[in-house]
């Protein structure tokens, strides 16, 4: 009798099997002839722009490294030494200034040069590295006084670091 008991409360009721299904599909109907459409978010669009941007310093004394990573819906994310260290959002002021860096046509051209440090061997690297459906390329230079940075990637980099959390960023800059 024991094992007829335990039978009966594992079969599930056919109503409980409906009902899921009954709401699956009524939902995206019912959805459909409300009429009224949600309020799209005050103020301007976000601007997409494709691309997940990779800035990484580190090296110099003490060392350092760091990094942010931005996705194409402008979240980012900051780490210390592998270690996550904050997350949030670029405001559409900041993504607007991003997408207009990633448009300038110098930007590829800096991911062709080389820029070694010159004369300053405790400087911090930076490496940009800029991943997009169609192409793919990193920049890297050293945070020297004397040393030419490129100015687009440089830019990428400064964005980044006054717009995220990250570690020590403004020290060396």
């Amino acid at each position: 009798m024991h094992r007829s008991l335990t039978s009966a409360r594992r079969r599930p009721r056919p109503g409980r099997r409906l009902l899921p299904a009954l709401i699956a599909v009524l939902l995206p109907v019912l959805a459909a002839c409300s009429g009224g459409e949600q309020a799209p978010p005050p103020g301007p669009e976000p601007v997409a722009h494709d691309t997940v941007i990779n800035v990484v310093r580190n090296g110099g004394r003490p060392f350092r490294d760091e990094s942010a990573v931005v996705l194409p819906d402008g979240s980012w994310r900051t780490y210390h030494r592998g270690l996550d260290r904050a997350s949030g959002t670029l405001t559409v002021q900041q993504q607007a200034q991003l997408t207009a860096l990633l448009a300038d046509p110098r930007l590829r051209e800096e991911g062709l040069q080389s820029y070694p440090p010159a004369g300053c061997p405790e400087a911090l690297r930076v490496w940009v590295y800029v991943v997009h459906p169609d192409r793919t390329f990193t920049v890297g230079y050293a945070e020297c006084p004397d040393a030419a940075a490129p100015p687009v990637a440089a830019g990428i980099a400064r964005l980044l670091m006054d717009s995220t959390d990250w570690v020590g960023a403004r020290a060396a800059i």
